[in-house]
């Protein structure tokens, strides 16, 4: 039994490294500011996902402050938006651009 758990615990390691790999991929080859991406990458750095630490280095309130200011809520006239998805999926509010929904292929 003893090898099955270390062999889960390696499994998980293995998939979080590789989700971060993924991530690190997408972060770096995205079409954002250089600023934004050091951000991002920042906040993919391995820790415990179920608690926040506070931690006092000026940075690192710096870095939580950057990022908080990308989430502020943007006004919108909700006549340009539309809801996406199934009857019962929870569906997503899309903006509306110019005539429809520009399909992507």
């Amino acid at each position: 039994m003893q090898d099955l758990e270390i062999f889960n615990k390696n499994l998980e390691l293995n998939n979080q490294l590789i989700y971060n790999l993924l991530m690190s991929n997408i972060i770096i080859n995205s079409d954002i500011n250089s600023k934004d991406k050091q951000l991002l990458l920042l906040l993919l750095q391995s820790r415990d996902r179920n608690f926040i630490r506070i931690n006092p280095n000026e940075q690192v309130f710096e870095n939580i402050r950057n990022y908080l200011t990308l989430l502020k809520p943007l006004k919108l006239d909700t006549d340009k938006l539309i809801r996406v998805g199934g009857a019962n999926d929870g569906g997503y509010v899309m903006y509306k651009w110019g005539g429809g929904i520009r399909k992507f292929s």
